[in-house]
């Protein structure tokens, strides 16, 4: 009988989007850098979820490393690479506004 897995492929639509309250085409640099600012928490909290899960697969038994890379690895990486991704954009943004504000001045 083949094991069906839960909840690893349940996904929201917006699991790929920026949140809702993000203003991508903003002019105010403090709110970039504030999405950057939040990102890189994001980012480094994945990273620290993804250690502390390697970690701990050797310890599991075989079974339940199993499901762990089959599911949580590659949730925690997804999330992961969104954020980077997030973070990146933000970057950009407020260099963009930075390099806007000393122009203007």
């Amino acid at each position: 009988m083949p094991q069906t897995r839960r909840g690893g492929g349940r996904r929201k639509p917006s699991a790929l989007k920026h949140m809702e309250s993000e203003d991508l085409t903003t002019l105010s640099v403090e709110v970039a850098k504030f999405w950057h600012s939040a990102y890189d928490e994001l980012v480094r909290m994945e990273e620290q979820l993804l250690g502390q899960l390697e970690e701990m697969l050797p310890k599991l038994s075989r079974a339940a490393r199993r499901e762990a890379e089959l599911t949580n690895l590659p949730m925690i990486n997804e999330h992961l690479q969104m954020f980077k991704y997030r973070r990146a954009h933000w970057q950009e943004r407020v260099e963009s506004l930075n390099g806007h504000a000393s122009r203007r001045t």
